[in-house]
């Protein structure tokens, strides 16, 4: 068991860099180590999470919102400079480890503390008058356990209900389901800390402060290297942050020229297994060439859009390539 807790602020706001360090110092550090950071605008998904049935891809593409993938499971969130984000890494018993409540205490006493009647929820959440300002999840490694969770100070909840306004009946899968709830920001009903910045801030100190056995602390510079490392190799891919989920199908129906169009498709790590076109199109032959051309491939706009260039129907429909692949998204 670890003497003293390490405190950490991140100086980065690159979401890769951030949940990279949250899995180094859950691995690879022997202390206790409380890290608190705030990402720049991002939606960031649960690891057993369908990243595609999660999100609406048009208004994060339209938005320039990149998607990531942590390591622990639980729902899809979104952060960005209103959001902060902390995260309790702490050693113990095999059979004592998970508790959201104990967990997330620091943090509801600072709240508390300062007037804000902020209490544990019944969904590893953080709740103010029933609405939600946190989320949390944990993962456990050996005899350590990470509990992480955001909070709402003054998050664009605008670009939040957008970013993760998805249509449930175009998958069907075993993954694990976000669920909504109603949330607000801190700064509805607390003016003092108009920063999120200086929020972060002073909300580390004062739990340091309520705890001589917490030192504030930096990343070494090899720490930082390997960090930087695993966000590259890891975080950053595609076959991570879109791949890695669980198995699931897909279907849609849409029109183009006239002409109806329903795929329905089986995609596993991230791949299309087996796709099945119907199509009112006379050329069947056509309708196998496309379906030829993305068996095998991601379900990733680039790869198809790459995919389906050369294809016949673009002629018989008049449709360019980035028309045709909204048909499988």
């Amino acid at each position: 068991m670890s003497e003293h807790t390490r405190s950490i602020i991140s100086r980065s706001n690159n979401p890769a860099f951030n949940l990279a360090a949250e899995e180094y110092l859950l691995r690879h550090v022997a202390e206790d180590v409380h890290f608190f950071y705030i990402n720049k605008p991002s939606v960031i998904i649960g690891k057993h999470q369908n990243a595609l049935a999660e999100i609406n891809l048009s208004f994060l593409e339209a938005n320039d919102i990149p998607l990531y993938r942590r390591l622990s499971g639980g729902g899809t969130v979104f952060h960005d400079e209103g959001n902060i984000n902390f995260c309790f890494i702490k050693n113990g018993e095999t059979h004592d480890l998970v508790n959201f409540k104990c967990a997330t205490q620091p943090i509801v006493d600072v709240l508390n503390s300062w007037g804000i009647p902020a209490r544990s929820g019944d969904r590893n959440d953080l709740l103010v008058n029933f609405k939600k300002i946190s989320g949390n999840a944990c993962h456990v490694y050996k005899r350590r356990v990470m509990h992480h969770g955001t909070l709402l100070f003054n998050s664009r909840l605008d670009m939040l209900t957008g970013s993760l306004k998805s249509d449930p009946t175009r998958f069907r899968d075993k993954a694990v389901k976000s669920v909504r709830s109603q949330v607000m920001n801190l700064t509805e009903i607390f003016n003092r800390i108009t920063s999120a910045n200086e929020f972060l801030v002073e909300l580390e100190e004062a739990i340091r402060q309520s705890n001589n056995g917490i030192i504030f602390s930096d990343f070494l510079e090899s720490e930082v290297m390997a960090i930087e490392k695993l966000s590259e190799e890891k975080y950053s891919t595609t076959e991570w942050n879109y791949s890695y989920g669980p198995p699931y199908e897909f279907r849609k129906r849409s029109v183009f020229n006239g002409y109806v169009f329903a795929v329905q498709m089986k995609v596993d790590k991230g791949r299309i297994s087996h796709a099945d076109i119907k199509s009112n199109h006379p050329d069947a032959s056509i309708i196998k060439q496309l379906i030829n051309m993305i068996e095998g491939k991601y379900h990733s706009k680039n790869d198809l859009r790459e995919s389906i260039r050369s294809c016949e129907l673009l002629n018989t429909l008049n449709e360019s390539a980035d028309e045709l692949v909204s048909l499988f998204f």
